[in-house]
This record gives C-alpha cells, structure tokens and sequence, in this order.
C-alpha cells in the first residue's frame, strides 16, 4: 500500500514538473515594441521649390517691364528734348514729369524684390549653391535704377535684360516642377501716360519764394530746404555718373545725378 502511494506521488511529481518543463518550453517571451522613427522633413526641397517659384515670379516682372519700358522710355527721352528746347507744353511737360517718376519708383519697386530673392540665395544653406547662378541682380537692378535717374530711360532696359539671362539660367538648374497658374502679376509703370507733343512758348516761372526742394539744387541747397536733410541715404556710382537717393520719412524720395536733384517723389 505504501509502494503503491509512493508511486502515485512519484508519477503526480513527474506529471507536474512535466507540465512546468512543457509550459517553459512553450511560452515565448513578448517582444519589446521598437519605437518608430520619426519621420524627417525634407525642408531643403521645400526652400528650393519655393525659391524656384520666386524666381519664376521675378522673371515674370523683369520680361513684363522690360516689354512695358521700352516705347515708355522713347517717349520720355524725346519729351525730354522737346522740353530743353521749349517746345512742349506746360502740360505735356508735367505729363512727362509724372511718367519719370512711375517709371522710377516701378524701377525701385523691382529693385527690392530682386535684393531680396539675391538675400535669400546668400543666407540660405539649401540655396548656396545656385548663388552663382542669380549673383549680381541686385547690382544690375540699381544700375537700371540710376540710369533712370539720370534720365536715361532706354538705356536702363540694358541691365534689366541682363537681370532676365541670369534669372532664367537660376530656373534652369533649380530642381522640382512650378506651380501651374502662380506666376505674379508685374508691378511696373503702366500708369504712365503718353506726354502730347503740344508746341508752346509758355515757359515756367520761378517763383522761388518757397524753399521746397525742386529739381537741379544741389545736394546742399535740400539740406537747407524745407524738408531738411534725409532720413537714409544710398549712394552709388556706375559708368553713367554718380546717383544718390535722399529718403525722407512721411515725405517722398529725391533723386541725384552728379550732385543735382533729377526728381523727387512726393
């Protein structure tokens, strides 16, 4: 009786370590869950896309004012010479007058976007390399500015075209496709009117009693003028002569050419 329990309790023994050694056998340890990487933007591709639409845009601009410009800057010149000779009207004369200033400040207008798409080839590391590309737009687009303000018109479509090859050599190399339909609409002069060619002796009086700023004092002269000396100033000089630009806060811009007062801006 006592053999026969003991092997009961044996085989109950076996049973139990049996099934212990099955369930180790069995059981399988729960993989530990593995973080997912976190998904890594590609923001260099979103500054050069949106870099390239810039300069599609800016190239738009340029091509539509050089386009615009043209016949403009043939009137204003030859206006020009009629006025000298005193040969246009008071009227036709001021028409004229109007259009130099659209002509310049649409000019100005360029001048800043064209500074900024260049600062931003500069500053930013994904754009470096198509710096070579687009280098120098600013420096042509002041170049057109002063040639302007000098009152050579025509002559300032020369830098403008040269703003065009290098903006259309940068959209070459640029990667990615445009967004269709995005281009910017052009700010440039097409408020100008075409002066009338009205043969007049009226010429204008000088009356000199106000000390307004007005067109060949020197840059002396403005200083002691109602409007004082300017708030920022820019200089630069070319091959055509030396430009200077007076800004005045609240007031308007004055214009330079070789140390005489070319156009103000109100």
């Amino acid at each position: 009786m006592k053999t026969i329990l003991f092997t009961t309790l044996f085989v109950f023994s076996l049973s139990i370590f049996a099934i212990t050694g099955e369930a180790q056998r069995t059981r399988k340890p729960t993989p530990k869950a593995t973080p997912k990487p976190t998904p890594v933007r590609n923001t260099t591709n979103a500054v050069v896309s949106a870099a390239k639409q810039q300069v599609a845009n800016q190239l738009h601009n340029v091509n539509v004012f050089v386009d615009k410009i043209g016949p403009i800057a043939v009137v204003i010149e030859s206006a020009d010479k009629e006025a000298a000779a005193r040969r246009l009207s008071r009227e036709a004369t001021a028409a004229n007058e109007k259009n130099k200033q659209n002509v310049i400040a649409a000019l100005s207008g360029l001048r800043t976007g064209l500074v900024k798409l260049e600062s931003d080839f500069r500053t930013k590391p994904q754009l470096s390399a198509y710096l070579p590309k687009i280098q120098g737009i600013s420096t042509l687009a002041a170049d057109a500015e002063d040639s302007a303000i000098a009152g050579k018109f025509v002559a300032a479509k020369d830098p403008l075209r040269e703003i065009s090859l290098k903006l259309n050599d940068t959209l070459a190399v640029l990667p990615g496709p445009l967004s269709p339909g995005s281009v910017a609409p052009n700010r440039t002069a097409s408020s100008t009117t075409v002066p009338t060619r009205t043969i007049s002796n009226t010429t204008s009086s000088n009356t000199g009693a106000k000390r307004e700023p007005a067109v060949g004092m020197t840059a002396a002269e403005v200083s002691q003028s109602s409007w004082g000396p300017p708030t920022n100033k820019r200089t630069s000089t070319t091959a055509n002569g030396t430009t200077d630009v007076w800004t005045y806060s609240g007031k308007g811009t004055i214009y330079f050419y070789n140390g005489k007062v070319t156009q103000i801006l109100r």
